[in-house]
């Protein structure tokens, strides 16, 4: 197959209700969902979800940058089988520096359409299918009001959720998390995420007035870069730290295991690079000792999500997914159709379809469309 046509659709949907953090509040999803149209008519689709505090893209730099340069590249590709697409990713991601976001959606775009056209599943790059559904990781952020913790939280036992992951950074992190520990009960698996707000002193002044509270690890507790504070976090508290804004690239890993700051990664497609970069990043780390975290962005849509559940049933060692199947809840709606695949309570039954094995709606794209599609295509060698 050769690729025809590539277009980057900007699109922008509300939120059922604000996510917030201690850095940011979030209403509503914006991406950039990338279509490639091989010389059959088969179509394939990715997610490009910026976010400047993490790659430093945003939608501008996508459309005016970092999407049209890579459009060029994909234009007028011959691909025969599964090798072929990963040579060209591989190839590319030298090249990618940090528009990891970017590349993470030319790379879904591609698995899915070649899945499609030559006929293999989107995974089979990562290897065989080496787990089931994984259980979903809940993420409590302030949108939950104190008051309201108690409800949300017995809605969380009630529901067989295990893995939680907390947002703090607010005066009352410690009644919070004790209303949330005494309600969950000792089945739960804690953990607690700054977004990088506090100072290395602070995190050890905040952190330490928890130890009460069964806390697995801390998730970047200092900002991205300060490497020295996150390792004085571990060594001045005793908990075990995530790095996530701290690691997106391979560079990003390496530094952080030399510095001995982290005891975890936290590893989201979105910001790792896609499939192919994120199985080096988690290779490195469990080659270092290190522990890996698989989760999401706020905001994603199904094709993000499915991808991720796809990487959690393809790389061994995830206990759980973060925000797993967010789309269908988060979002007021999707672009993204149920797949035809037979569906448990935690999403679908079965993630081995050819390409992503997503079906997006195209009216869908049109509905949430903030601008005209930008298209690329491919006229007799020329990309245009």
């Amino acid at each position: 197959m050769q690729i025809r046509d590539v277009e980057l659709h900007v699109i922008q949907i509300p939120l059922r209700a604000p996510f917030q953090h201690a850095s940011h509040e979030r209403r509503q999803t914006d991406a950039v969902i990338v279509a490639i149209t091989s010389d059959s008519g088969e179509r394939g689709f990715g997610e490009i979800l910026p976010r400047p505090y993490l790659t430093g893209e945003t939608i501008q730099s996508v459309l005016h940058d970092h999407g049209p340069t890579m459009a060029r590249r994909w234009l007028g590709r011959r691909l025969e089988d599964s090798k072929d697409v990963v040579a060209a990713i591989e190839g590319d991601l030298r090249d990618a520096g940090r528009a990891l976001a970017t590349f993470t959606g030319f790379e879904m775009a591609a698995l899915d359409v070649a899945g499609r056209a030559i006929g293999f599943d989107a995974g089979d790059v990562l290897g065989p299918t080496c787990s089931g559904s994984l259980e979903p990781g809940v993420v409590i952020g302030f949108e939950v009001p104190t008051d309201e913790l108690v409800w949300h939280c017995t809605l969380v036992r009630l529901a067989g959720r295990r893995h939680v992951k907390v947002k703090i950074g607010c005066d009352d992190d410690v009644r919070r998390l004790e209303i949330i520990s005494k309600t969950l009960g000792k089945t739960a698996r804690l953990r607690v995420d700054a977004n990088g707000t506090w100072s290395a002193r602070v995190a050890i002044e905040r952190l330490q007035a928890m130890q009460h509270i069964d806390i697995e690890f801390v998730e970047q507790p200092v900002p991205a870069t300060d490497l020295a504070g996150m390792r004085l976090v571990r060594e001045r508290t005793g908990l075990a730290v995530t790095a996530d804004e701290s690691v997106c690239t391979l560079d990003d890993a390496h530094r952080l295991i030399a510095e001995r700051a982290a005891d975890a990664f936290n590893i989201r497609l979105a910001k790792c690079g896609g499939f192919v970069a994120s199985l080096a990043l988690v290779r490195v780390a469990r080659d270092a000792g290190i522990d890996c975290h698989l989760g999401t962005l706020v905001g994603e849509t199904g094709i993000l999500s499915r991808a991720s559940e796809i990487f959690g049933s393809r790389v061994e060692g995830f206990d759980f997914l973060d925000g797993k199947g967010q789309s269908r809840f988060l979002l007021t709606e999707d672009v993204v159709e149920t797949p035809s695949t037979s569906r448990t309570a935690d999403g679908p039954a079965s993630v081995t379809m050819t390409g992503l094995g997503v079906r997006v709606r195209e009216d869908m794209l049109a509905r949430f469309a903030v601008s005209p599609p930008l298209v690329f295509q491919h006229f007799g060698g020329v990309a245009a």
